[in-house]
């Protein structure tokens, strides 16, 4: 049986127990529900949770339209459900919505799936001494991970490589191997996985993305979730009209989602998985991340999906590794670090950067093409794929020396998979190296010749990508060789950083002066779009 963390007070354990659901727990295979097939349900739409940052209308529609969905659904199998939602004024929070639940039920014993965030964990702790109520966590969850397990692994490492652990979830949920061995004979095909964007826009036309991706039309619940998100949070970034939410919000639309994937999509999703188009801005991804977060799907049955696709000869190795890899090895690894290292984790800074977020990246409103096309995404759709993140919007925000909460509180704010256990690894550890070297053994930085390698946003860009002095230069480059000089005592203590060190000492000293008097003035204007 698994061990259960129990929060109490004394004499309450025999009393009726009621599930309560977080947002991202919405899964008829939570262990929970599979272990109480009959016990009620408890479902709460915090006002107060939700207006913590400034959530972006979409994602807050997303998450409350599954919640609803689901607590229909739940329903509709028999159960009952206890559900607070923003539209009921007297319960803004969790804490009055627990009180009335309490007084209404006459029940005070809660079963909670082990929480994801910690700050979430953290403030479940203190409910029992604050509302006299019981609460039971269950350590089984959706995640493929013993979160304490990965510490007792990574806590003895300066730095636990995600290569490493990939290689050993492989070999235990054996996916993709022949015996001990991978198949194919390799662990790793991303050298298969790097085509241009000039490589793109000569073999990619419309015809080869069809057919469209399946959009859902939304339904009263899901147009009462955006008029309620609407209402309350007014302010918040992102607002849309209904007409162009076409998001699965249920279980079933979610896998028709997984299924076109598969289908279509997959057999060239690595080729061109780190490119950028203005005329594709999703690419062949498979934008199931923000139903995956939520427990619409679950991560073996993605794996396996695209695993017997694989097998079948529909789709290529290369392909299927590297997306296999983002669920199996990337995501459980991300998981894992997160609980390894919080709440600590939150406030490492290792590089030092403390310039304030620049208003450009609530506006859109800058010069620079990459990051301007890679904001507007993010206001308009609530998306960006994975290249986009790191390698434009993180890597400028790494270059500048930008605050690294601030710059986690923007990525947990805008993105429509956003949670926080998601975000502090990507953002902290990979996209600007403020852990430390925990995650990623060097930055994930790059002047604008990788910009101008992967996308086409280069073209018709106030800046030239291959000057690096002048008012015409691309600030990536401009910042990016300051940075190395910034954090050379540091870097040069990385063996991995030896190459781009070398490059550095071939700038002449009176160009590389130049630069940081050009960075300063780039820093300054900052609030201006540079």
């Amino acid at each position: 049986m698994a061990r259960r963390n129990t929060t109490t007070k004394p004499g309450l354990s025999e009393r009726p127990a009621t599930v309560w659901l977080l947002e991202d727990h919405l899964s008829e295979d939570l262990p929970l529900l599979k272990d109480h097939p009959h016990a009620p349900v408890l479902i709460i739409e915090s006002r107060k949770t939700f207006a913590a940052l400034p959530f972006h209308h979409r994602r807050l529609t997303y998450i409350v339209s599954a919640q609803r969905h689901f607590a229909q659904r739940l329903r509709e199998s028999g159960r009952e459900v206890h559900q607070y939602t923003l539209g009921d004024s007297p319960y803004r929070d969790s804490l009055s919505a627990i009180r009335d639940w309490k007084k209404r039920t006459g029940q005070r014993t809660l079963l909670l799936t082990d929480p994801n965030d910690h700050h979430t964990l953290a403030w479940v702790q203190t409910l029992p001494a604050l509302l006299d109520i019981e609460i039971i966590i269950e350590p089984r969850g959706l995640m493929l991970t013993d979160r304490r397990l990965f510490k007792a692994w990574a806590t003895k490492l300066k730095s636990p490589v995600m290569e490493h652990f990939y290689r050993r979830m492989r070999r235990e949920h054996n996916v993709l191997m022949q015996g001990e061995e991978p198949v194919g004979g390799a662990w790793n095909f991303d050298k298969e996985n790097r085509k241009t964007a000039k490589a793109a826009a000569r073999e990619l036309s419309e015809k080869l993305f069809a057919p469209k991706r399946p959009g859902f039309q939304a339904n009263e619940i899901t147009q009462a979730a955006h008029r309620d998100v609407q209402r309350h949070f007014p302010k918040h970034p992102g607002a849309f009209e209904i007409e162009s939410f076409d998001l699965p919000v249920t279980r079933e639309q979610a896998l028709k989602v997984l299924k076109h994937f598969v289908e279509h999509r997959l057999p060239r999703f690595g080729d061109y998985q780190d490119v950028m188009l203005a005329s594709h801005p999703t690419m062949d991804h498979a934008l199931i991340s923000a139903p995956l977060n939520l427990g619409l799907l679950t991560p073996m049955e993605i794996i396996k999906a695209a695993e017997k696709a694989h097998q079948q000869g529909h789709a290529p190795l290369n392909c299927v590794e590297g997306f296999i890899r983002q669920i199996l090895g990337w995501r459980e690894y991300v998981f894992g670090i997160y609980w390894s290292f919080m709440p600590e984790y939150l406030q490492r800074n290792a590089l030092n950067a403390s310039v304030p977020l620049p208003e450009f990246f609530w506006t859109a409103r800058t010069k620079m093409n990459c990051v301007r096309r890679c904001v507007k995404q993010a206001i308009d759709t609530a998306y960006n794929h994975h290249i986009q993140r790191l390698m434009v919007l993180g890597n400028f925000a790494a270059l500048a020396g930008l605050e690294p909460n601030a710059v986690n509180d923007w990525f947990l704010s805008m993105f429509i998979d956003s949670h926080d256990w998601v975000m502090a690894p990507n953002v902290i550890g990979m996209a600007l190296h403020a852990d430390g070297a925990t995650m990623g053994t060097k930055p994930y930085v790059s002047t604008a010749a990788y910009i101008d390698r992967m996308t086409d946003a280069c073209a018709g860009c106030a800046y030239d990508p291959k000057l690096r002095l002048g008012e015409r230069a691309c600030p990536f480059n401009t910042l990016f060789w300051t940075f190395l000089d910034q954090h050379r005592a540091e870097f040069n203590r990385n063996p991995r950083m030896s190459m781009m060190l070398k490059n550095l000492d071939r700038v002449p000293p009176a160009e590389l002066k130049a630069m940081h008097e050009r960075r300063a003035q780039l820093i300054e204007r900052l609030d201006q779009g540079v």
